[in-house]
């Protein structure tokens, strides 16, 4: 499965090419893709990560980005740089870019009687270079699922004020509330997550279960940065000790919960005006047969909130 996610993640990233430089464009935009990185100022390359049959006709549409730069953050705001057609679909993306690959930021859902819509992102760098992919369910080459994994791993559930509300996956679950604060004054942060997941209890390897690991980030807002730390209900023995192939690496935003689960907090501050969403991303990555890499396992929950000075 990951040689057949990566065969895919590289066949998105040349069609991009291909759709926004044309055919010449392509051969250049491969061999681009191989020559070494610039320190800094490499674009942002928007993916299609594959569709999920939602089994009630509807299907949902996983992207993700690779941005090109190792370890500088970009910002795109949302508008004519950052966009998703048809507009109907748009702001849902991320503005605020992490460093290197990142799969399956947010998800879009398609009702039953457009099953053949093309969804595309677009994304255009600071050199007026556009990137662009479409999100479609043609091909089964794309289809991800909701199945167990070889060693019982599912999405985590998330939610934030009653369990029956509790998503999964990248399209994930927003808060019901906007909450408020200033800018420098601490803001407490917090969701419920429960692991699904059934293992063998006789395997060494889950004898002492699999944590839920809770990372939160910055997704949009204006420009300047968002401060995580843990909440003083974590201690420092629910710090995370790993990370799945592929994920990028875990900081002061993130807890690991050893029961599989519960309610994780996290403390953000806020150095500018403006209204942000923040991503908290639960997932069971300590698990073997659990890595963003191979699309799995999952979830991601997202928060609005408004800072006045």
């Amino acid at each position: 499965m990951q040689d057949r996610r990566y065969r895919a993640g590289i066949a998105a990233f040349l069609l991009t090419a291909c759709l926004a430089a044309g055919a010449d464009g392509a051969l250049a935009q491969q061999q681009w893709l191989n020559s070494p990185l610039a320190a800094t100022g490499n674009p942002v390359i928007p993916f299609f990560e594959g569709w999920y049959d939602n089994g009630d006709g509807t299907l949902t549409l996983s992207f993700g980005y690779l941005n090109r730069n190792p370890r500088d953050v970009v910002e795109i705001p949302l508008g004519a740089r950052n966009r998703i057609e048809p507009a109907e679909f748009d702001g849902r993306q991320p503005s605020h870019f992490l460093p290197t690959r990142n799969r399956g930021m947010f998800a879009v859902t398609i009702p039953a009687s457009r099953r053949d819509l093309d969804v595309w992102w677009y994304l255009t760098d600071d050199r007026g270079n556009e990137y662009k992919v479409p999100g479609r369910a043609r091909s089964s080459g794309y289809q991800l699922d909701w199945n167990p994994r070889p060693h019982g791993s599912l999405p985590p559930w998330m939610w934030f004020t009653s369990e029956r509300d509790a998503r999964r996956g990248p399209e994930g679950i927003y808060a019901p509330e906007t909450l408020t604060t200033r800018v420098g004054q601490p803001l407490t942060l917090t969701v419920e997550t429960q692991d699904p997941s059934v293992r063998d209890a006789t395997d060494p390897r889950f004898r002492n279960g699999i944590p839920v690991n809770v990372s939160w980030s910055k997704y949009q807002g204006p420009p300047g940065a968002v401060t995580f730390e843990r909440h003083p209900s974590h201690p420092d023995s629910q710090r995370p000790t790993a990370r799945g192939r592929g994920a990028p690496p875990l900081g002061r935003d993130a807890v690991a919960l050893s029961q599989g689960g519960g309610t994780a907090r996290v403390i953000a501050t806020f150095e500018a005006p403006g209204d942000y969403i923040l991503r908290a991303e639960a997932n069971n990555w300590n698990a073997p047969d659990s890595q963003s890499i191979d699309q799995c396992c999952w979830t991601n929950a997202y928060v609005r909130v408004r800072v006045s000075p």
